[in-house]
């Protein structure tokens, strides 16, 4: 998270280059989908159609991007919503199969050479 503050720092100022104005534009847009996730869902930017005026392809920076703004959430954030995205490709109206517990059996063995 202070990695994304810290670029958006850097795009602030006014003798901030256009390499440091493109980072910290990134930052934003990065924050605002964190911002923008609700809780047990995926968290992913709104991709625009393809045949909308203005929309670019996804790019190896934008995915490097997200990939990044999921290595700053919490771990716990982060089983939510891999738990949410798992409970989506669950078949419609069903729980699933319900887990099998282990059963352990405990076999007595005989005492060797007279000793208690």
């Amino acid at each position: 998270m202070e990695n994304l503050l810290e670029s958006i720092r850097a795009a602030t100022a006014p003798d901030a280059t256009e390499d440091a104005r493109a980072a910290g534009a990134k930052a934003c847009r990065t924050l605002l989908t964190a911002l923008e996730a609700k809780a047990g869902e995926p968290m992913a930017p709104a991709v625009q159609s393809p045949t909308s005026p203005g929309s670019a392809p996804v790019t190896a920076t934008a995915i490097a991007n997200v990939v990044a703004a999921l290595g700053q959430l919490p771990p716990e954030q982060l089983l939510d919503l891999a738990i949410a995205r798992l409970r989506a490709a669950l078949p419609a109206g069903g729980e699933g199969v319900a887990p099998v517990p282990l059963k352990f059996q405990i076999v007595q063995l005989p005492r060797v050479g007279g000793r208690p």
